[in-house]
C-alpha cells in the first residue's frame, strides 16, 4: 500500500486496530477476564513512557511480551496507555505501556491477533508524563506465595 501523507490509511488501519486492543482492555479492567480469555501483550521497551523495572529493560532491551491472565490487578486504561500490576519473580510491579510502543495483541481464547509496527518516530513523537499513575498505597495485592508462608508482603519492591 502507497504511503501517501494525505490519506495514510496505513496510520488510519493502525489506529483502528489499537481502539480495538484499547478497548478490550478497558473491558477486562471492569469486568475481569471471562470464558477463558487472557492477553498477550509485546511492546518495546526502549519505547518512550515505557514504565517497567529496570531489570526487565536489561533483561529484555528490545520487546517484552507480557501476559494479562490469572495473577493481574489494578488494570487502568486511558487514552494513550494502559497500566497493569503484574508479579515478576515474586514481586509485584506496576507497569505503564503506551499503546504506541505496541509490537504485537492477542486473545488465544478468542483465536485472535494483531500485529503493528511502531517507527521510531511514532514511539518518540510526544515526551508528555504518562496520563497514569499508580502508588502502592492503591495495592490490595497479594501473593499467593506470601500467602502460603504466611508472611506478610513486602511492598518495599513494588515499582
Amino acid at each position: 500500500m502507497k504511503n501517501n501523507g494525505y490519506l495514510n490509511y496505513n496510520n488510519m488501519l493502525d489506529k483502528a486496530l489499537l481502539s480495538v486492543v484499547k478497548n478490550a482492555l478497558e473491558q477486562a479492567a471492569v469486568n475481569g477476564l471471562l470464558d477463558g480469555h487472557y492477553f498477550y501483550l509485546t511492546f518495546k521497551t526502549n519505547a518512550w513512557g515505557v514504565v517497567v523495572p529496570e531489570f526487565l529493560k536489561k533483561q529484555y532491551p528490545e520487546t517484552l511480551t507480557i501476559i494479562i491472565q490469572h495473577e493481574y490487578s489494578n488494570l487502568s486504561v486511558s487514552e494513550k496507555e494502559f497500566g497493569v500490576t503484574l508479579s515478576f519473580s515474586n514481586h509485584n510491579y506496576h507497569i505503564i505501556v503506551p499503546f504506541s510502543s505496541l509490537v504485537a495483541f492477542s486473545d488465544p481464547e478468542a483465536n485472535f491477533s494483531l500485529s503493528f509496527n511502531p517507527t521510531d518516530e511514532e514511539i518518540h513523537i510526544e515526551e508528555v508524563e504518562p496520563e497514569l499513575s499508580y502508588s502502592d498505597e492503591d495495592s490490595n495485592v497479594i501473593s499467593m506465595s506470601d500467602f502460603m508462608k504466611k508472611n506478610s508482603p513486602n511492598n518495599d519492591d513494588v515499582a
